[in-house]
């Protein structure tokens, strides 16, 4: 039961994200012509109007603005026993270095982790996720990245069966009883982040490692714009979510 519900997840949140509302919209215009020609054009003006203005970098960051503000940069003087790199994505490649084989989030993910790591010479790095549809899973690329990175291999931990954030927090846990650690992963992503750790029991303290606003933003209409609204749109969705279940289980005493 638990598969399946986080595989319906992932497809409601798919088709709830700019583009496929777009495409929705355009397809029931179409289905629509001839009967209702009048409905037919409200559901296109409004999937013209969403493409064009989630893809417009003036309203896509003011979007993004609305979930990467929760916290500053780390500041490197805290210490901490632990670094966390929460699990993102990567490619499957062969022949190549594997930090080559890291997505974009990826990267700056871990990028901030060895900068925190690298000011606290004792603690610990954690990275996670799970293989999904590639030949390993994410946090066995990301040791081995670390690694080409100069990390030595004992001062890392993998958790790869991990699939979402929730089940990262539950699952490290046992692992940092007592102990203080930095939470990394993208700006937007990180107050969702911080509430399933915390509510783990886990100490943490955030760091964002990626902002894709812009306070100066210019105004074209762009794929950058389109992926900064769904970004937006995505993290909404998220906490949205998450308050539900929040919701629900206060209610079981």
């Amino acid at each position: 039961m638990g598969i399946v519900l986080f595989y319906l997840k992932k497809i409601i949140g798919m088709m709830l994200m700019p583009i496929p509302l777009t495409l929705v919209a355009m397809c029931l215009a179409f289905l629509l012509m001839k009967k209702w020609p009048k409905v037919a054009k409200f559901f296109l003006f409004c999937g013209i109007l969403m493409l064009g203005l989630t893809s417009w970098n003036p309203v896509a960051n003011t979007l993004i603005a609305t979930v990467e503000h929760d916290y500053p940069v780390f500041d490197i003087q805290q210490p901490v026993d632990a670094v966390i790199v929460l699990g993102s994505g990567h490619k499957d490649l062969s022949n190549t270095p594997t930090i080559m084989a890291l997505g974009n989030s990826a990267l700056f993910r871990l990028e901030e982790g060895l900068r925190i790591l690298k000011a606290n010479p004792n603690a610990q790095l954690f990275v996670s996720g799970y293989s999904d549809e590639m030949t390993e899973p994410h946090a066995e690329v990301m040791r081995r990245a670390a690694i080409e990175l100069g990390v030595q291999p004992n001062r890392i931990k993998a958790f790869p069966l991990a699939k979402d954030t929730e089940e990262e927090a539950n699952t490290m846990k046992p692992y940092l009883e007592g102990k203080r650690a930095a939470l990394v992963t993208e700006a937007s992503h990180l107050k969702r982040a911080s509430i399933f750790f915390e509510k783990a029991g886990i100490n943490i303290i955030p760091a964002p490692a990626l902002y894709l606003g812009s306070e100066k933003s210019d105004w074209q209409i762009d794929a950058t714009g389109a992926y900064k609204s769904q970004r937006a749109f995505y993290e909404w969705l998220g906490r949205g979510w998450q308050w539900i279940k929040n919701q629900k289980n206060s209610t079981h005493f």
